[in-house]
């Protein structure tokens, strides 16, 4: 369990480091550009489909609501903003908040 730890420490510095360590001519390529344009809308679908829980043992139609309403703000903030933190904390305000109001 350690080790792991400590391998996922080492991978992490890694790329973090890999911008610094890599020459500009790599940086400013043409699908390096393309996936920094693409990732942060790839990261807010993943959020997306993982918090959408559908338990259809226990379905709750004001659960799914509250979802909905938290999926409909993050995509507009997302749109507008482009910022993928404000969206994110805007959907569990908005989830939590439509919880709490319609619970």
């Amino acid at each position: 369990m350690l080790g792991a730890i400590f391998v996922m420490g080492a991978v992490t510095f890694f790329l973090r480091a890999v911008p610094a360590i890599l020459p500009t001519r790599y940086l400013s390529s043409v699908w390096l550009r393309a996936l920094n344009y693409a990732l942060p809308l790839c990261v807010m679908t993943l959020l997306v489909l993982s918090s959408l829980s559908l338990d259809y043992a226990k379905f709750d139609h004001t659960r799914l609501l509250c979802e909905i309403i938290a999926l409909v703000l993050v995509v507009a903030s997302y749109a507008y903003k482009r910022n993928v933190l404000i969206s994110m904390v805007l959907g569990v305000a908005a989830l939590n908040g439509a919880l709490w109001l319609f619970g």
